[in-house]
């Protein structure tokens, strides 16, 4: 299996009951949301791998993608280039809008934000079987080693889940701001590490 459809699958098993594919996915069956959570996710991570980076723990338990500074937001033209232009045809165009009209206030205030060598670590997840086991540090850590390779040097990331609000201060994250976001009625907390 390409490393990116590897990365897809941990992905899609990671979010989802994720609160924001809950919100976009609602009235599917668990076996379509399922099916299209995966692809989203298998689409998010080949276009990471054109524009950021994809890593994929040597277990197959953990993945993380990111993107540079210059290509976050996507913007219309990556999203053509890398296939993700297509996404509303293959989610549905009503999952499609509500994941956009979600992400479009908090990814606008970062990109606000940031700085010129900001880098964007924009999906993280790890199998149900291997949480707590401390991927998610080791996975940050190797993205932020790579990012600071290619001369970044903040690192931003958002969650829509509580939880990952303490994994991730954790490893030196701090929270810098915090919205409930009108479109879905879901928080989402933007982080930010030196």
């Amino acid at each position: 299996m390409q490393n990116y459809k590897l990365a897809g699958a941990i992905m899609g098993e990671a979010f989802y009951n994720y609160p924001l594919m809950l919100h976009a996915f609602k009235g599917y069956s668990d076996a379509e949301r399922a099916k299209r959570v995966n692809h989203l996710y298998t689409s998010v991570a080949a276009t990471a791998i054109m524009y950021g980076g994809l890593i994929v723990t040597p277990d197959e338990q953990g993945a993380i993608t990111w993107l540079s500074g210059k290509h976050f937001p996507l913007g219309l033209y990556r999203e053509i280039k890398s296939g993700m232009a297509t996404l509303p045809i293959k989610l549905g165009l009503k999952p499609t809008n509500k994941l956009v009209q979600h992400d479009n206030p908090p990814e606008a205030w970062i990109r606000k934000n940031a700085g010129e060598k900001m880098g964007y670590i924009w999906t993280l997840g790890v199998r149900t079987a291997a949480q707590g086991k401390g991927l998610s540090r080791q996975l940050i850590e190797q993205s932020i080693t790579d990012m600071r390779a290619q001369g970044l040097s903040e690192f931003w990331l958002k969650t829509e889940d509580s939880k990952n609000v303490t994994i991730y201060q954790k490893i030196g994250f701090e929270v810098v701001n915090e919205i409930l976001v009108k479109s879905s009625g879901i928080k989402s907390w933007a982080m930010w590490r030196e």
